[in-house]
């Protein structure tokens, strides 16, 4: 019963932290979409180009970003300031380039992402370690793909979703047509996607039904439902939900690492081996458990995490706010 309680509040807080929908036209060839009705259109067209022109643009959308978006700039250069404190500061900022070019390309192939055939698609996307989810498959129980906010992980999770029935969580966007696009394209070949509104407990009955899930819980929700754990160079709010859900449906948990080679534009993803002996009855090393996999994946890619966000807003104790 506790462990359902602590389920349900980590659920509300999802819930709460979900904005009011906005006033949805009835048409959506309202004038209000015509601006996202542009950028899908351009989106489409260069996803039809060759791949390194895309690619070229992509690049180029990235330092827009870069040059334009102050704010996000300096939340990511807090970021890897705490988290790469050992790294010259020169290391920081090349990081920090790389990781907008990358995030530019994934921006422009999101046309790809939602409207390429499939034949396509299977040219750039690849994916191994398929054998461990079987393995997990043939002991008849759920499995959970743990990840962390990588850059790859929108295009990589969607193509996943061909191989077995899936399903993950998103938030709402303020904009309800690029909402209805984003979860569009990302349920194309199957992909079950959930709202945070409607709360970590549909997770839970999909999991129960043998769906796998992709669970991507990095974010900082505050002390509630968490506790800070040691991650890369810093301290993190740490969500506990990852060990109480694996609990209480028996689920494997397989770490899925992904990727952009940004110089070719192939996707690689990697389903790693399940974590052993998970959980345990401490939720304080479970989530540290769940930090060291997602150290893991960071560090194979620095530049593809996303560090834009802001990861760090619960401090220890006197800790100055580093936004």
């Amino acid at each position: 019963m506790a462990v359902q309680e602590d389920i349900t509040q980590t659920s509300n807080s999802f819930s709460n932290r979900t904005q009011k929908k906005p006033v949805i036209p009835e048409s959506v060839y309202h004038p209000s979409y015509w601006t996202t009705w542009l950028g899908v259109t351009i989106l489409t067209l260069i996803g039809r180009l060759p791949r390194k022109v895309s690619l070229r643009f992509g690049s180029f959308l990235g330092d827009l970003f870069y040059y334009t978006n102050k704010k996000r700039r300096q939340i990511a250069l807090s970021n890897l300031e705490l988290c790469f404190p050992h790294w010259p500061i020169e290391k920081r900022q090349q990081t920090l380039r790389e990781h907008f070019r990358g995030y530019g390309q994934v921006v422009v192939d999101f046309g790809m992402l939602w409207l390429a055939r499939e034949k396509r698609l299977n040219e750039f996307v690849h994916i191994s370690g398929l054998e461990n989810w079987n393995h997990a498959r043939s002991s008849s129980r759920p499995v959970i793909f743990l990840t962390p906010h990588m850059i790859a992980t929108d295009l990589t999770g969607t193509v996943l979703a061909r191989h077995f029935p899936t399903c993950t969580m998103m938030h709402e966007l303020k904009n309800p047509l690029l909402n209805q696009l984003v979860a569009g394209g990302r349920s194309r070949f199957g992909l079950k996607v959930f709202t945070r509104s409607q709360g970590i407990r549909s997770l839970i009955r999909s999991l129960k039904d043998q769906t796998a899930c992709i669970y991507i819980p990095d974010e900082d929700f505050g002390a509630r439902s968490s506790v800070l754990v040691p991650f890369l160079g810093t301290v993190s709010s740490t969500l506990t939900t990852l060990g109480r859900l694996a609990r209480i449906t028996n689920a494997v948990v397989l770490p899925f690492h992904s990727r952009l080679d940004t110089k070719t534009g192939h996707y690689f993803a990697e389903i790693g081996e399940p974590l052993e002996n998970y959980p345990t009855s401490d939720s304080y090393k479970d989530a540290r458990r769940m930090n060291a996999v997602f150290e893991d994946i960071i560090l194979s890619a620095p530049d593809q995490y996303m560090w834009t966000l802001r990861w760090f807003k619960t401090r220890p104790e006197n800790a100055p706010n580093p936004y």
